[in-house]
């Protein structure tokens, strides 16, 4: 529908800026938001905060487990269905948690989202605009990763609407924005046809035959797999998955123990969001000009010497200049990721080859954040926590930077 209306607009810039705003409102309302609902749930029902921890991170275990079928799904029906699907999904587990009073209906309601969220803001959105850009390729995504920078902004509304309203009224309304946004901007999200009669990248000089380019084509899941690339890259996204999840889940809870109400400490949250910016534009910017992984070494240092700073943060003040010193590190990481795997395998399978990356990054992604609950519960100070989790960050730098590209044949 939006290509219709704005012919003259390259197509892939269309399928950037819906992605960009399904991921702000779906990402940000039911990911960097449910910081926002985090204590209220553990003050309520009187649940640990180790056991609130694990099901927030369930939220990227399970959409880990079924991102390997959803990217599958990209490749054989498409984005647009594997979208919608997915905004239906993530809606329904938000509308139970309002209502829930049991644990085991918590744990239902978290394994909707997690689902909904790898299927409407995960892989697909990635995948999509990848396809529609090559030489662009690092700056598109950037553009499109600054749906993630907005999505930490909703934490701040959200944020309000749970002081206004309540944390369980609050999500229905949130619900309800979300479902009509996300259903109308996602029917204009789909992969590039190789017969598209607008030129890849919107370059009118750019005469690639795609179907000939091996570069672009890239090669089979089933090849990709066992290549040093691909096993190099998976565990350093585990890595880094233990480190920034963490930082994601237990950010508000975080700065709250330092003081702060849950308005500032949202307020804070869109703060980061804001300096990620600076990262996620940098990122694209230099990863197409400059090796995508020496970018990405980069940006892996400044957010493992971020979150280790938070560990040595003694007040509030402190906490918001590491807060907002390790977003543009975090922010960087978001469009280097994607564009690696497609330089690397192309875009014949990349749906699935991006969807069983994301199931190792969710290995990291679920200790990370529980192992910071346990070690709240144990000590009382989130300070070991951030110590813990800023290691692996440090250890994916090396791993990344060892990855190497197959050939393409």
């Amino acid at each position: 529908m939006l290509a219709k209306l704005f012919p003259k607009i390259y197509e892939g810039w269309i399928v950037i800026f819906s992605q960009a705003i399904v991921t702000t409102f779906v990402g940000g309302a039911f990911f960097y938001g449910f910081g926002a609902v985090f204590n209220p749930i553990v003050d309520e029902f009187g649940w640990s905060v180790a056991f609130v921890s694990f099901a927030f991170a369930l939220r990227s275990e399970a959409g880990g487990l079924v991102a390997p079928i959803i990217g599958v799904m990209i490749d054989n029906i498409g984005a647009r269905i594997v979208i919608l699907g997915g905004i239906v999904c993530v809606i329904s587990g938000v509308l139970l948690i309002s209502f829930m009073n049991s644990q085991v209906e918590f744990i239902i309601a978290v394994i909707l989202i997690a689902l909904g969220i790898s299927a409407a803001s995960g892989p697909v959105g990635t995948v999509a605009a990848t396809t529609w850009f090559e030489k662009r390729r690092a700056k598109a995504l950037a553009f499109l990763s600054i749906g993630g920078a907005g999505a930490g902004m909703m934490a701040l509304p959200v944020a309000w609407l749970v002081d206004e309203f309540g944390w369980r009224l609050a999500l229905r309304i949130t619900a309800i924005i979300v479902f009509f946004i996300g259903s109308f901007l996602g029917t204009a999200i789909r992969l590039r046809p190789l017969d598209h009669h607008q030129p890849l990248d919107g370059i009118q000089e750019n005469n690639i035959n795609e179907l000939m380019n091996k570069s672009y084509q890239g090669i089979k899941a089933k090849q990709a797999i066992f290549t040093q690339g691909f096993i190099f890259l998976s565990f350093g996204l585990i890595l880094l998955g233990f480190g920034w999840t963490a930082l994601i889940v237990h950010q508000i809870p975080f700065l709250e123990s330092l003081g702060a109400d849950k308005t500032l400490a949202g307020g804070v949250v869109v703060l980061f969001s804001i300096s990620s910016i600076v990262g996620r534009l940098a990122g694209g910017y230099f990863g197409d000009i400059y090796e995508k992984q020496k970018v990405l070494a980069v940006a892996l240092l400044v957010m493992g010497l971020g979150i280790f700073s938070l560990g040595l943060c003694t007040n509030l003040f402190q906490a918001i200049v590491v807060t907002c010193l390790v977003a543009p590190g975090f922010g960087a990481t978001a469009p280097l990721r994607p564009a690696i795997l497609a330089d690397f395998f192309g875009i014949r399978s990349l749906g699935t080859i991006a969807g069983l990356s994301r199931f190792f990054v969710t290995i990291g992604s679920f200790g990370g954040p529980v192992l910071v609950g346990y070690v709240v519960d144990a000590t009382n100070s989130y300070q070991w926590g951030w110590f813990f989790v800023s290691f692996p960050v440090f250890l994916a730098i090396p791993i990344m930077l060892l990855a190497k590209k197959p050939e393409l044949n």
